[in-house]
């Protein structure tokens, strides 16, 4: 299934290295991914003219398998989400909210077992809320590129399955990810080489405002609210 394929690839390349050494017994993340997809065709509900699917989902993990998941949890449950929105479109199916992810910790389970419950919750979407939606003026080679930003996880980097790539060899594979969350757009480094300056100041993680300025290598992303 070409959603999960791609989802291990993105989770892969964000978090290189961690999943080889951490996650080779328990509950791997492939193996979420393909219990909500799973849990979306069983959960569907149909309307009169469209079929609605889960869009909330509560993951219960074992402690062994919660700690291990721990340092790697918020990119995760991003891309879990991602994989939410992907299995929607590509099904037809509608969601009466933003997808929502969260882990929680059962005592009772032992190491490999996961529990999902899944529900429909109504929420006002940020994405169809924010209309215009925010944009990227990217200067790289003497040149200005314009690049909107039309989901609220957006990753920079020279990797191809980027949302955004650069070809600035200063830039890691997967350098940092933009993130909408409360209405509020945020940058985050990624563990990059050679950092992430916003404002000519290096950070690892800020809330962006409308003219920011994020320089990765020698490029330059100038955030735009509107």
């Amino acid at each position: 299934m070409p959603i999960l394929r791609d989802f291990e690839r993105r989770l892969g390349g964000l978090v290189e290295g961690l999943f080889s050494k951490t996650f080779r017994s328990g509950v791997q993340p492939v193996e979420i991914a393909k219990r909500i997809i799973r849990e979306m065709e069983d959960g569907r509900s149909v309307g009169v003219s469209e079929v609605w699917a889960p869009n909330r989902f509560e993951l219960s993990l074992s402690p062994e398998d919660a700690a291990r998941y721990e340092q790697a949890e918020a990119a995760i449950v991003s891309e879990l989400k991602r994989v939410i929105r992907d299995t929607a479109a590509e099904r037809g199916w509608g969601l009466v909210g933003p997808p929502e992810v969260t882990f929680v910790v059962d005592d009772d389970l032992k190491r490999g077992d996961l529990g999902c419950e899944a529900s429909l919750v109504e929420g006002e979407d940020l994405d169809a809320a924010a209309g215009n939606r925010a944009s990227l003026l990217i200067r790289e080679d003497g040149g200005e590129r314009t690049v909107p930003l039309t989901s609220d996880t957006v990753t920079v980097g020279r990797l191809a399955d980027c949302d955004v790539v650069l070809k600035d060899k200063g830039a890691s594979r997967k350098h940092a990810q933009l993130r909408l969350r409360g209405g509020v757009w945020s940058v985050t480094d990624l563990g990059s080489t050679n950092g992430t300056r916003l404002n000519g100041q290096t950070i690892q993680s800020r809330d962006l405002s409308d003219g920011d300025k994020v320089t990765i290598g020698s490029t330059v992303l100038e955030f735009r609210s509107e």
